[in-house]
């Protein structure tokens, strides 16, 4: 069976959450800038990713499609700004 978006989706996830614990988490100033740089790397190409394929996907074929990748834009907003 093919891997689904959504796995793929729910991995870079969790790979954020890790880089992000990395970063709060260490007191060595090398290893945080390290995982600075590839969160925003990862975060870049995640967001970029969503923008390209999922979220016209959804905008086409699900139901309500616009108003979800619209709210899910707005999440993810908010959590860049966090970060």
């Amino acid at each position: 069976m093919a891997p689904r978006v959504s796995d793929a989706i729910k991995e870079d996830h969790r790979e954020l959450e890790q880089y992000y614990d990395r970063i709060t988490q260490s007191t060595d100033q090398d290893e945080q800038t390290r995982y600075q740089n590839l969160f925003t790397w990862e975060l870049a190409r995640h967001s970029i990713g969503e923008e390209l394929v999922i979220y016209p996907a959804m905008e086409e074929h699900v139901a309500n499609g616009k108003a979800l990748a619209e709210k899910d834009r707005r999440e993810h907003q908010s959590v860049s700004y966090i970060a």
